[in-house]
């Protein structure tokens, strides 16, 4: 006996409704009165579909997508499995967080400035580290991110760490590649050749609207301006011309309420600059500005509502259209794809080292010494704090992050979504930030209709999102 599985969804689209599964990805498009139906019957709760309630064609085709499943199969048991596969899997990413300095002021900045950095006394460390990481995983990549702060704030430590990575990596046979976030206003002059010789693939840069209002959220700090008249915005947008030319740069728009009105005048600046027509076409990248760590929850009161937020993606849409590449942080490849890859803080082999030197498992607590799970500079982990999650049951972080399973957890292990979303950001769950858990809910009921559609060059009905209903079933 086969029957419908838990993970189908059914969009009504401008001719006809499509028909898709979160587990597998596949799509089905029918058309008329009967293929609504059909679509809507197999999208709702379990049900038994015999195969001669359907013609032979339409019956294979459920089964090859996975609309339809053997009635003792485990799809609970089968997106855990692809969960911790890749945990294993995901490649090894090592986040180096060169300083907790930064020459700018940002109101909304949840790092916590201090003189804090890595020096050259570190690189032996790190590098016995991923000697033991590749060695211990086998795997045959090493992806370097440098972060901050503001990296290139100690540069001088880029460019020592960078060559002895890479030579490591070349006496290993292992592929390496490198990737930075950078407020850009610091870079040196000879960018191609920085690019180059350290092999950045990727360079995110942050504005906050136009020249007035990023100058004024994005202040230099006192004794930090190499000028009176100098302009973070102009900085920056030399410093992409440049970029533009030599590596692929993610133009990340922070939006809260002040300065949304500011996006679309952006991208329409970034068009005239010529960024959608480079050799490496600009990537658009809206965020929304909100609380991303236990320090910064006076953001509450500044971010967007997710239908505000959503409002805007969708003007970012429809003035870009195909001109250039626009991502979303939930779905990076465009489509909600079955996830097969976890964040660096999940990945079994992946290393985030803090300007503190302490060892940490997400970048975002980098400025949370509380939150290490190791040392580079001689700590051991009985010296670390332990972080209690409840009176009755004390739990490190470490154990934490290695435990984590949104398979398990009560929503998540119930929710038809799963498969495309894994729970989002772990983070929230150790913080136990149900806001932030709620929005990512909403997020994909009101999104994922959009994203199927999209995918098939189809067009949802704009009014129509998944419930409660739909997403826990």
């Amino acid at each position: 006996m086969f029957v419908t599985s838990r993970y189908n969804f059914h969009v009504p689209v401008n001719d006809g409704v499509l028909l898709y599964s979160a587990n597998t990805g596949a799509v089905l498009r029918f058309t008329g009165a009967d293929g609504l139906a059909l679509a809507r019957t197999l999208s709702a709760n379990r049900l038994e579909v015999p195969k001669s309630s359907l013609p032979r064609e339409i019956y294979r085709q459920l089964l090859s997508g996975g609309f339809i499943v053997p009635e003792r199969k485990d799809e609970l048991g089968e997106v855990r499995e692809r969960f911790h596969r890749a945990r294993k899997e995901t490649p090894l990413v090592l986040t180096l967080t060169t300083t907790m300095d930064c020459n700018l002021g940002c109101y909304y900045c949840y790092e916590e400035r201090s003189p804090d950095r890595l020096e050259q006394k570190d690189i032996a460390a790190i590098l016995e580290l991923v000697r033991d990481r590749l060695a211990r995983s086998g795997k045959q990549s090493l992806h370097v991110d440098w972060y901050g702060g503001e990296p290139l704030m100690n540069i001088e430590f880029i460019e020592t760490a960078s060559q002895a990575l890479q030579a490591l990596c070349r006496n290993s046979d292992v592929f390496y590649a490198a990737s930075i976030i950078s407020n850009g206003t610091c870079w040196p002059k000879d960018v191609g050749a920085f690019i180059e010789r350290h092999r950045i693939r990727q360079v995110q840069i942050s504005f906050d609207g136009l020249r007035d209002h990023h100058n004024r959220r994005r202040k230099y700090r006192k004794g930090y301006a190499p000028s009176d008249d100098v302009s973070s915005f102009d900085e920056a947008v030399r410093l992409v011309d440049q970029l533009l030319e030599h590596v692929r740069v993610d133009i990340r728009i922070n939006i809260d309420r002040a300065n949304r009105g500011d996006v679309i005048q952006l991208i329409q600046f970034a068009r005239a600059r010529g960024w959608f027509r480079n050799a490496f076409p600009a990537v658009i990248q809206p965020a929304r500005l909100s609380s991303y760590s236990e320090h910064s929850g006076f953001m509450r009161k500044s971010e967007l509502t997710l239908r505000e937020y959503d409002e805007i993606r969708h003007l970012v849409r429809s003035e870009v259209g195909t001109e250039t590449p626009i991502e979303e942080s939930e779905t990076p490849d465009g489509f909600p794809y079955p996830k097969t890859s976890v964040c660096a803080a999940l990945a079994n082999d992946s290393i985030v080292v803090g300007a503190d030197g302490r060892q940490y498992h997400c970048g975002l607590q980098a400025a949370e010494p509380q939150r290490a799970v190791g040392s580079i500079r001689g700590l051991t982990k009985r010296q670390l704090p332990v972080i209690n999650h409840s009176p009755e049951q004390p739990q490190s972080d470490e154990s934490w992050w290695r435990e984590f399973d949104p398979t398990i957890l009560p929503n998540c292990a119930r929710c038809s979504f799963l498969p495309i979303c894994w729970g989002g950001c772990p983070k929230k769950h150790l913080e136990q930030d149900d806001h932030a858990i709620a929005e990512q809910s909403r997020y994909w009921r009101t999104n994922l209709p959009r994203l199927i559609a999209s995918g098939v060059n189809a067009k949802a009905r704009p009014d129509f999102a998944f419930t409660e209903a739909d997403q826990f079933r």
